[in-house]
Order: C-alpha cells, then structure tokens, then sequence
C-alpha cells in the first residue's frame, strides 16, 4: 500500500478525502471511514493530529487494511489526499498519519509515492504547470 495526492492517476486509487479536487478523472474509489471530519480545515497540527487519530481509534485496522485492499481490485491500494509534499506542521497530511497508524496497529510500511511518480501517472504522462503572465498597462 501507498499514499499520493490526486496527481496520481495510476491504479489502485481510493480517495480517503472529504471530497476529490474539482476536475479528478473517474475511475478512484472512495473510502469514507478515513476522511477527515468536519474540524479538518479549523483545526491546527496538533488538535488535528488528536482529532485524527481519535477517529482512527474507533476502527478496526485489520479491516480498514483488508478494505482498502479490495477496493484497489487487484491492484496496490494508494491512499489519495490533496497535500503534496514536502509535508511540515504547516503543510501536513492526514494520509501520513493514517499511515503512521497502520505502522502502529499491523506493522505494515506504508511509503508515499514520490511526486515524479504521481505526476507520471496521470493521463498523458507529465504536465507542465501554468503560469500566469501578467502585464503592464
């Protein structure tokens, strides 16, 4: 199992978002049980931390595990989120925490895909950001 932001566009994707970003290809499945709640914008690290892992606590991580697998359907499950990294108290990730969990609970490693895996994954390969250009009067 993984983790990735919604750049990755390859197999095995299961949202564990709130919602998916504006203009996300089909073909992700959803996995309701680990987004976040209702706090996950109001909140800094350290509550959201304690909120997050209060939620996990209330479920079984062997099942969460044998679920995510299923729904990958054969593939290796990547658990999406919208933070890129590099992940700091100011840009953190409630996936690096379900993964810390899953470390916790089973024992499982669970590794991020790095961004030049995730942005070679989406549909034609990499895309070059857009930049605005703004000029004078």
């Amino acid at each position: 199992m993984k983790t990735s932001s919604f750049l990755y566009q390859g197999p095995g994707r299961i949202s564990i978002a709130r919602f998916a970003p504006r203009g996300t290809p089909a073909g992700y499945k959803v996995y309701k049980p680990l987004a976040p709640g209702p706090w996950f914008n109001s909140v800094g690290y350290d509550e959201y931390r304690e909120l997050y892992f209060a939620q996990l606590s209330k479920l079984d991580a062997q099942n969460v595990w044998d679920t995510l697998h299923k729904l990958a359907d054969g593939h290796e499950p990547v658990a999406l989120c919208y933070e890129r990294p590099p992940f700091t108290q100011s840009n953190f990730c409630h996936r690096r925490m379900l993964a810390e969990w899953l470390k916790t609970e089973l024992g499982f490693d669970v590794s991020e895909l790095n961004s030049a895996v995730a942005e070679n994954n989406r549909p034609g390969g990499t895309r070059k950001r857009r930049t605005r250009t703004v000029s004078a009067p």
